[in-house]
């Protein structure tokens, strides 16, 4: 997988070459990803927490009174079959942490009849939503905001596509307008 910088307009207005930016072959879907952006608040939570209690109060007081993390919409395009496989990926990810969280209530109701084994059950479901979790952060196409906030780097993205922006760059079609 590899990066490409594009310009932020292009981005957010979804103004990029028609080649999926996840299997480099031709786009038929301009897909809206919503990504968090910019620094969040870091290690301060953590920080508040070791604090104790004063620490617990300070970190209720700076969630209620710290803005929430900025966000950044962008247009990306990819083929109806990627994006139908990512979303049956979420849709078994949210089905198997589902059936672990009932698993698991299940053992605590009725503790008499195999309890590990429903213990086993459930944690094995929750196991396998974790693990896709990971597959699909690790599928998912990142979104950075450079320090200028003038271009957008999208990161695991195909080869192809990366040659497709830079060609609409060289042909003058996209990037910073003047």
């Amino acid at each position: 997988m590899a990066a490409v910088s594009v310009f932020v307009d292009d981005a957010i207005r979804g103004q990029l070459p028609l080649v999926c930016a996840k299997t480099g072959e031709p786009a038929d879907l301009v897909i809206r990803m919503r990504r968090p952006v910019g620094s969040g608040t870091g290690a301060l939570p953590l920080l508040l927490l070791l604090l104790g209690p004063i620490g617990l109060v300070a970190l209720f007081l700076h969630a209620l009174l710290s803005p929430g993390q900025e966000h950044l919409t962008v247009r990306v395009p990819q083929t109806s079959g990627a994006y139908h496989s990512e979303k049956v990926l979420e849709r078994f990810r949210l089905a198997a942490f589902a059936a672990g969280v009932a698993t698991l209530f299940y053992a605590f109701v009725r503790p008499g009849m195999f309890p590990l084994l429903w213990f086993a059950v459930g944690a094995a479901f929750l196991a396998a939503g974790m693990a896709l979790h990971v597959i699909i952060y690790l599928q998912a196409i990142g979104i950075s905001l450079d320090g200028s906030r003038r271009w957008v780097t999208l990161t695991g993205v195909h080869e192809k596509f990366v040659w497709a922006v830079q060609a609409e760059e060289a042909a003058g079609r996209i990037g910073p307008r003047s």
